[in-house]
């Protein structure tokens, strides 16, 4: 049996599955409390499929590209976890998941989540025989950027789509398809498919070494000096 994690975003979700068949799952938009409700859903989640701590025997996490805070409470639980239950890790890209509904649609598939500043986190798939294959690394750019780099119809997806998809419908016209529902959840059950498929080819993370993927570096600012008397 596996757990899934991921916190990568304000979207978060947790999920049990069996050799990658789900067994239950919930996503949910945080408040930015990352760590209260990763481990009460952890919880409630084991308790709905049956299943108790001790029947994990891999943890799989979502490592991003995501914010520095939801990402430090997902990976640091799945490396904790998988540590104290002597089980294998495996770490899935964020941006993967995403992509992961749209792996039948026959279309090079874009990612998009908000990078902040006013730029995107973008990255390209295709799909072949419903497997996942990266076509562009993430990166951040603008909105026009992206806009020049379409050429063919492609389908976009990702937490932030919502927000850019009138301006991709207008610049791009019959090159961009969308979801049903644009503003739906990334779910956990595609994590733990993907996780699985990892975990089924051995392909494991260390967890002393595993680290996350962050959107920005973390805003550090130095201290002022001390007011003059």
């Amino acid at each position: 049996m596996e757990l899934s994690i991921d916190t990568s975003t304000a979207v978060c979700g947790v999920a049990v599955s069996r050799q990658g068949k789900l067994l239950a799952e919930r996503a949910w938009r945080t408040d930015l409390n990352h760590t209260k409700q990763l481990f009460t859903t952890i919880e409630a989640v084991l308790k709905e499929s049956g299943a108790t701590m001790d029947d994990v025997k891999a943890v799989i996490v979502a490592i991003g590209p995501g914010s520095f805070s939801g990402l430090r409470v997902g990976v640091s639980a799945a490396k904790g976890l998988a540590v104290a239950l002597q089980v294998p890790l495996a770490a899935v890209n964020t941006m993967a998941i995403e992509a992961a509904p749209y792996a039948g649609s026959g279309l090079p598939i874009c990612v998009i989540l908000d990078a902040g500043r006013g730029e995107l986190a973008v990255a390209a798939y295709t799909a072949a025989d419903g497997n996942l294959r990266e076509a562009r690394p993430w990166a951040v750019m603008s909105l026009e950027a992206l806009c020049a780099s379409i050429a063919e119809r492609t389908h976009f997806c990702g937490e932030h789509l919502p927000a850019v998809q009138a301006v991709l419908s207008a610049k791009l016209g019959v090159r961009a398809v969308f979801p049903t529902d644009p503003a739906a959840m990334r779910r956990p059950r595609y994590l733990a498919q993907l996780g699985w498929q990892r975990l089924a080819t051995g392909d494991h993370s260390d967890p002393a070494t595993l680290q996350p993927i962050y959107l920005r570096a973390p805003s550090i600012t130095a201290p002022k000096p001390p007011a003059k008397a």
